[in-house]
Parts: C-alpha cells; structure tokens; sequence
C-alpha cells in the first residue's frame, strides 16, 4: 500500500539511502546535506518535505527548501522544488505525479501562494510541466574548455550510478579527474596588497553582503545576498567553493567558483560575479581563468549584462548541445499554488515570474551552484 505523508523524523536514515539515487553520496553526506538544507534553512523554520511510503518503507520524496527573493524594496519567502526522486523499483506507477501534487496540496495548506523550481533535471522538469508548472526561460548555460578523459570518466560515472551492483564503477570513474581546485589553491594570492585579485581562506561574506548592498537593485526580482544566506549557502556540504577578490581595504568585486564533491564532474561554475565596474569583474574572470586552469568552466548567462556576454565570447565561452528539452541548460519553473487569478498568482511584487525580463538570476540561487 502507498500513501504519502509529511517529513517526520524517523525517516532521516531512510531518505539518506533513498537520496543515492539522486547523486550518490554516502548516507553521512547525504544526512548532512539535508540537515543543512532543511534543518538549518534561514527561511523556512522546520522541514517542508513530502515522503511516500510503500508498506511503511521510503520509496520517495520531493523537498521544498525555503529561499528570500526581493523585489525592489520588498522581500518574498518562496519555497523551491527540488530532491524529486523515486527508488527505481517503484518507478512507472504513478508516483511522481502524486507526490508533485500533494506537494501543491500541502504549500496552499501552509498559505504559500508561488513556488519555483531553479535546478529541475529532464525527468523532473517533464513531470512538473506536466502538472502544471509553467517555465520563465532559461537559464542559458554556457561553457569554454570540456572534452577529455575527465568528461568521459563524468558521464560514464553518472550512467554507472544508477546500475544495479555498480556503484563501485562510478567511484572508480571519479578518480580520474584531479581535484577541481588544485591549480587555483597553488597559485592564488592569498592577501589583496596592492589592489591584486586574491583568493580569501574562508569566504567573507560580511563585506560581500556589503558590496552586494553598495552595488545597489535595478528592482528584478533577485534573491536575497546578505551575510545569513550567503554564510548558509557556501555552507553546502555537496559542494566546494572558492570565492576571489578584488580590493583591499574595500571589496570592490568577487567571483565565486563551485564544484560538485559527490560525482566525478570536471566542471567548475562561476555562480556568482560582482564588481564596482566592468574592469573589475574581468579582472575576476581573466584571474580564475588563469590561476584555475579548469577543463571545463561554466556558467548562467540569463540574465547577465550585455558587457558581460560580451567577455564571456571573447574569453571562449558559447553554449553546448544538451537534451532536448532542455537546449540551453534549465528551465526556471514557477506555479501558483492557490486559486487566485493567473495575473495575480504569478506576480512577485510589480514583476511577472513569467517574463524571463523580470529576473536576475544566478547559478548561486539555485541548488546547482
């Protein structure tokens, strides 16, 4: 018998076995991220979490962490789909829909009007649309470097995951690609005398925060970059991250650089990119470029500058083939939630969710960086 139901404790062992599934991991990892991630979310004060069971055991889950967008002056808590996931066994019965549903079902009982979705893969995505979510664009994905052995041993260990009895053939594959960061760590400065880019031991996010408030808000919808989330995102134990510098005394730019711990994925993202001014923020990208020395370096061009598209050209970065229902890299999914009127549901302030025009949005907001 299958019923859903609502996150409670007990399962916490459970959902770490079950969330192998999603990007492998060991059940001590996989513990932390979702403590991290819903436990100690800034936003939403306990778990927003639906579980299915089949005879009592966890087959299922779909989260809802809780994210703060701004609009001008105004701030929205939204919660964001994502951890969508269905033991393999139990796939092709239906689940997936319902649990999309009762998802809704619980967010309108919470008072929730709107949710997004920033990182939906192709299965997600395909049930979401399906169930009456609808897509803003996308992100517009966009690469330089790539190919190689690394990028071999990346798809050859995310298709191995999934097979039955060989995880230890995914594991294998991942050794192949040397630590993401090795070439940056060796040669970054680490202090910013004389106004050099520098790379910081730990981010600091106070004078980040502080930039991010300096630079100012052209009213796009964007999410919150304060000292909490900034200190509670680079905090994801999936992920590693180093954050460069410009400035001394004062931050003039960052850019901050991710990696993925958990699969054998070569890519690095620039997730985030600030600056007082265009010189400042190629000095950024043409130092990471540099010090890093990535087989592959990425990022969201969505809704970047048209400065900043066009350093990215010139510095060799263009899209790359990808699924076909997701060309450019992830859809940004939104859904009201309530009964309200479409014009009224799918607003965030004075901004249409559906205009791709509305946001500004980052890979640092979403869940894949």
């Amino acid at each position: 018998m299958d019923e859903i139901v609502g996150y409670r404790p007990e399962f916490k062992g459970q959902i770490a076995r079950l969330q192998r599934h999603l990007w492998g991991g060991d059940e001590a990892l996989n513990t932390a991220y979702f403590e991290w991630k819903y436990e100690r979310n800034p936003y939403l004060p306990a778990p927003l979490v639906s579980l299915v069971l089949s005879d009592g055991s966890l087959v299922g889950m779909r989260g809802m962490f809780g994210s703060c967008w701004e609009v001008g002056p105004e701030r929205f808590v939204v919660p964001c789909g994502d951890d969508l996931v269905i033991a393999p066994e139990h796939r092709r019965r239906g689940l997936l829909g319902r649990i999309l549903d009762a998802t809704i079902a619980e967010l309108a009982a919470r008072g929730h009007p709107l949710t997004f979705s920033t990182s939906a893969g192709v299965v997600a995505m395909a049930a979401a649309l399906g169930r009456g979510w609808r897509s803003a664009g996308s992100v517009r994905d966009v690469t330089r470097g790539g190919g190689g052995a690394a990028s071999l041993a990346w798809g050859l260990a995310r298709r191995a995951r999934t097979w039955p009895g060989m995880r230890h053939l995914a594991r294998a594959a991942s050794q192949v690609r040397r630590p993401p960061f090795e070439h940056l760590d060796a040669a970054a400065r680490r202090t910013g005398e004389g106004g050099a880019v520098w790379c910081a031991d730990a981010p600091p996010v106070d004078a980040m925060a502080e930039l991010v408030r300096r630079l100012g808000h052209d009213g796009r919808i964007r999410h919150v970059r304060d000292a909490q989330y900034l200190g509670w995102k680079l905090a994801n134990p999936l992920h590693d991250y180093r954050v460069l510098l410009a400035g001394g005394g004062g931050l003039d730019g960052y850019l901050v650089l991710q990696a993925y711990r958990v699969t054998a994925a070569a890519r690095v993202n620039v997730v985030d990119w600030e600056g007082t001014s265009p010189s400042v923020r190629r000095a950024l990208l043409e130092t990471a470029i540099e010090w890093g020395r990535f087989g592959t370096l990425g990022t969201w061009t969505m809704s970047l500058s048209r400065d900043a598209h066009a350093l990215l050209t010139e510095l060799g970065f263009g899209p790359v083939p990808r699924h076909p229902l997701l060309p450019q890299g992830t859809a940004l999914l939104v859904r009201g939630v309530t009964a309200a009127p479409p014009e009224t549901a799918l607003m965030l302030g004075d901004r249409r969710v559906l205009d791709a025009a509305s946001w500004d949005m980052r890979m640092l907001y979403s869940m894949a960086g």
